[in-house]
């Protein structure tokens, strides 16, 4: 008997893994050669794989709802006597036909009206050291196959990460090519775009704060809630003990400080939006690190984290949170006061702005916006009354979060912020 190998098969050139839906033969069971032996599904069509021998399944080595790449080995079947694998041959002119022998038939279903086949034309991609991530991220940013190979990877043997494209990115040269490119017009010169006025190349900062936030909204698929909250009562509070607070405690008791307190409180009862989506799992953190982002001087933007919020007092928030925002604004900040976050909290309101609709920082699903505080009319029990108002906007990831459970966490944090009082906010002596 021969071991015959399953491969994985490589379904249209941009594809690059698929997801096991079915075998359709048991380990143990015999086959015949081009006997369809499973169904594997991409996000262009569905295939079935066929036997590549007559034989006996021996091994599935992936289950129903695994994701295997195109080359992986996927199954064995002992092969009765010697035969050998059944290949597609390709035609003798077709280009790029070396490398492809080993390649297991392959039936095309149509999907939804797109019928995906070979495209044996395309350049060759180097599956090792090419991520289906990488390669999707470097399409949305215009990076050529060849622009690519260029890239050192300092992943394992020599796989090029998502960080080695992000740092090759926010250094890429802003030139008369790749600036055409991204207006739309591949014969715009220099001296046509001065004309409109000045041209000023992004920083290397920019550019990756820039690349973040469009990798972001192609990853997730966005979706926003507003909530006015009525803050009255903690504008009151505050203003009474707001100078006993900072000469005590020796940092300012803020309006973001109050609400990634509450926040930090409310996500333990809500893990789907502490969370973070790694393929088709999704990881429930077991920390609570919420980061703020700050805006810097140079119109930059940085998220440092409060690590283990949720085990903190609101002094001891609060001081963890001032100290934060002066090392970013003097640029000091260490690696560790970036990293691990877990959710995301953004005041636009700090600069007048009452509502906004931020974009997730990945890998996190979910982020929350604050607006500024306002006073408003509003109907109190029938009554008109005045009332200091705080709109949030709740940004999250519509692949785990629906709009259930985001309307719950905004109600939650409604309550939350309601019971609080100068006991819960440890300030009661001051």
């Amino acid at each position: 008997m021969k071991q015959v190998q399953i491969i994985m098969p490589q379904m249209g050139q941009s594809v690059a893994e698929g997801t096991i839906v079915r075998w359709t033969k048991k380990v143990g069971e015999s086959v015949q050669e081009d006997e369809v032996l499973l169904e594997v599904e991409t996000d262009k069509t569905t295939v079935e794989v066929e036997s590549p021998a007559a034989g006996k399944l021996s091994a599935c080595l992936k289950n129903a709802g695994d994701i295997a790449a195109a080359g992986e080995v996927i199954g064995v079947i002992e092969a009765e006597g010697e035969a050998a694998p059944r290949i597609e041959k390709p035609a003798a002119n077709t280009p790029h036909a070396k490398g492809r022998e080993n390649e297991p038939l392959l039936v095309s279903r149509n999907v939804g009206g797109s019928n995906v086949s070979r495209d044996a034309s395309l350049p060759e991609i180097d599956r090792d050291r090419f991520s289906p991530y990488v390669l999707r991220m470097a399409m949305l940013n215009n990076v050529s196959l060849q622009e690519l190979e260029s890239i050192d990877g300092t992943g394992r043997h020599g796989r090029v990460t998502k960080t080695d494209l992000l740092q090759h990115l926010a250094r890429r040269p802003i030139g008369p090519l790749s600036v055409a490119a991204q207006v739309g017009k591949p014969d715009v010169s220099p001296d046509d775009l001065q004309s409109l006025g000045n041209l000023v190349p992004m920083s290397s900062l920019r550019r990756t704060i820039a690349d973040h936030m469009v990798q972001s909204i192609h990853t997730s698929a966005h979706v926003t809630m507003v909530h006015a909250v009525d803050v009255t009562h903690v504008v009151e509070l505050r203003n009474r003990v707001k100078e006993d607070f900072a000469r005590t405690f020796g940092a300012k008791m803020t309006y973001t400080a109050v609400v990634l307190f509450v926040t930090s409180r409310v996500l333990k009862d809500f893990p789907k939006i502490n969370a973070s989506i790694y393929g088709t799992n999704i990881i429930l953190r077991k920390d609570i690190n919420i980061g703020c982002a700050v805006a810097l001087s140079d119109e930059s933007l940085v998220v440092p984290v409060v690590q283990q919020a949720d085990r903190k007092s609101f002094p001891e928030v609060a001081q963890d949170l001032n100290r934060l925002i002066g090392l970013a604004r003097s640029k000091s900040l260490s690696r560790s006061d970036v990293e691990s976050g877990t959710f995301t909290i953004s005041n636009f309101g700090s600069f007048g702005s009452l509502l906004g609709t931020p974009i997730i920082n990945q890998p996190q699903v979910a982020i929350l916006g604050m607006g500024s505080v306002f006073k408003a009319p509003v109907v109190v029990d029938g009554k008109i009354d005045i009332r200091d108002q705080l709109y949030l906007s709740f940004s999250f990831d519509h692949r785990i979060i629906d709009g259930e459970l985001g309307g719950r966490f905004l109600n939650a944090i409604e309550k939350a912020t309601a019971a609080l009082t100068e006991e819960s906010l440890s300030v009661t002596k001051l």
